[in-house]
């Protein structure tokens, strides 16, 4: 009981945040506390290249488990004057055109190859005979030994003291699809995919700068899943930058397989019922973001990137907002957050009304409600509980049926339940009504994930409706508001631009503006550059003298 009132009254009461723990986000730079690339790792010399061929391959062969690895390739090569060589690569992940025409057979063509001879040195194998583009030299194994596994190809070559890794990749992937999730008539219609360089480069195709930046990271001890951190060096502020990157590289897990997982280990709020970082699936989304001054986050096998920070606000906004003209972008932002607010606190208004106030129903209507329930053997709030799981188990069904069948069974299995329920008498037709629009309400919802916290939202509302009836809502509302205006995301007020006044940002935050009175980013992200456009940027509009 005690924890339950110190929680409540963290919540209603103001206490600052301790410095050590939470970001805050600033107009100058602050130095990175902590960087796992700055560590130094030892190698001990069974983690070196030796110039012995016998050894080399012995610990490659003892390393990959040959020959119980059956997918993996040790192909050995003599070269003229009878020196050794051999190549390992993962088959199913290299391009064997690549490998026998820009590796093998040029190693076989180098015409002199002894200890006094000009080509002795390491250098001269990928500078004068290898023909690939994407090569570097070292004498680590467990850097070699990491191109591999990611797709590469090792050279060793007997009296070398390093080896040699070539990028030549090349797996099965999909192809360049349309987005699923974030569905729009208007704008790109490409989507992310799993290879991460398709994904760069899908970005990289609408921003042409040289000033946006793909910082390379690797996350996972032993998957070392790698990625990219986009920003633009000129306008993002780079405390943002600073204090994603330093998250990133703290991380501390052995396997990372998707993005959603960096997600949870990124955001402020483990058990927020909103996300902290926006997850989006198109090019042109992450793009715009990048544009005001936010940081991506893409990893190789996930069809989705991070954006970071995000607010409130912004996890309600629709991809097509932006591409519709301003009266129609508004009317969809309303119908919206009409459809969000009655998914959250319809339910919830029914049963206060019902329980509570049933004075302010029209006499006619509420005759009608009494005439429906008459035979319902429940009460409202069993009533209710029932058809709203009952909505959800049909919702989950659908998702983790195939597609035709998912959406057969959505439809098909609403119809038979809700026609079954009302002629058995189980419940009433109005309650059937009330499900229906608050389901529709959470399908309108543009973000998946915060859909997610709206239904646990939903079932909050619902208990304080039956014990309180509409203070119950009232204090639920306000518990909810100081909840949220408490949060952040990285040092961002997660109900920004609402804390300041006359914010430039606080319009289009509600409503879509004009593309052409856009004309600052965001200043709740601080960026270095404030302006996005001119005043003026339609210059036809501009009136000449035509004397």
């Amino acid at each position: 009981m005690n924890s339950l009132f110190r929680k409540i009254k963290n919540y209603v009461i103001f206490s600052p945040t301790a410095q050590e723990n939470d970001f805050k986000l600033k107009n100058k730079s602050n130095d990175i506390e902590y960087d796992v690339r700055d560590e130094k790792t030892e190698t001990t010399a069974n983690d070196t290249v030796s110039k012995s061929y016998e050894e080399n391959i012995s610990y490659v062969r003892n390393r990959f488990n040959v020959p119980i690895n059956n997918d993996i390739v040790i192909r050995e090569l003599v070269l003229k004057e009878g020196r050794k060589a051999f190549i390992v690569f993962i088959d199913g992940m290299v391009s064997t055109d690549m490998v026998d025409l820009a590796i093998i057979k040029t190693l076989l063509e180098i015409p002199y190859f002894s200890d006094d001879k000009i080509y002795s040195y390491e250098t001269e194998i990928i500078d004068r005979f290898i023909a690939h583009s994407q090569a570097i030299t070292t004498n680590s194994m467990d850097t070699i030994f990491e191109e591999v596994n990611f797709g590469g190809c090792a050279v060793f070559v007997d009296g070398f003291s390093k080896g040699f890794s070539l990028d030549v990749r090349e797996w099965g992937t999909r192809s360049i699809g349309k987005p699923e999730n974030e569905q729009s008539i208007y704008g790109p219609q490409e989507a992310f995919a799993e290879m991460l360089r398709n994904n760069t480069a899908l970005v990289r195709k609408i921003i042409k700068s040289e000033k946006l930046i793909a910082e390379g990271i690797k996350i996972g001890s032993v998957s070392k899943t790698r990625g990219v951190m986009l920003y633009i060096s000129d306008i993002a502020n780079s405390d943002m930058v600073d204090e994603v990157r330093r998250r990133l590289n703290s991380i501390n897990t052995q396997y990372v397989i998707a993005i959603e997982e960096v997600a949870m280990m990124l955001e402020d709020k483990t058990f927020s019922l909103t996300s902290h970082i926006f997850a989006t699936e198109r090019p042109d989304r992450a793009a715009r973001a990048l544009t005001e001054g936010r940081v991506v986050l893409i990893l190789n096998g996930s069809p989705r990137a991070l954006i970071m920070p995000t607010n409130a606000f912004e996890l309600t906004h629709a991809v097509s907002d932006d591409y519709l003209r301003v009266p129609y972008a508004n009317m969809s932002r309303i119908i919206r957050m009409l459809a969000m607010f009655l998914s959250i606190l319809l339910p919830g208004l029914y049963l206060a009304i019902t329980l509570f106030h049933q004075e302010i129903i029209p006499t006619y209507l509420l005759y009608s409600i009494s005439a429906a329930r008459e035979n319902v053997p429940f009460s409202s709030i069993v009533e209710l509980l029932l058809m709203d799981i009952s909505f959800e188990m049909i919702r989950e069904a659908g998702i983790r049926m195939p597609n035709p069948i998912g959406s057969t069974l959505g439809i098909v299995g609403g119809l038979i339940l809700g026609q079954a329920a009302v002629s058995a008498k189980i419940v009433s037709p109005i309650m059937i009504i009330i499900i229906a629009i608050t389901g529709i309400g959470s399908f309108a919802t543009s973000d998946y994930s915060l859909s997610w916290g709206y239904r646990i939202l939903r079932l909050a509302f619902i208990a304080l409706a039956a014990v309180m009836g509409f203070y119950g809502i009232a204090i639920g509302i306000f518990i909810y508001s100081l909840y949220v205006a408490k949060q952040t995301s990285f040092g961002v007020p997660y109900l920004s631009p609402i804390p300041k006044v006359n914010n430039r940002s606080m319009t289009n935050s509600i409503f879509e503006n004009p593309i052409w009175k856009k004309e600052h980013r965001p200043d709740f992200l601080k960026t270095k550059k404030n302006t996005e456009e001119p005043k003026i940027s339609r210059n036809w509009k501009i009136k000449k003298n035509t004397r």
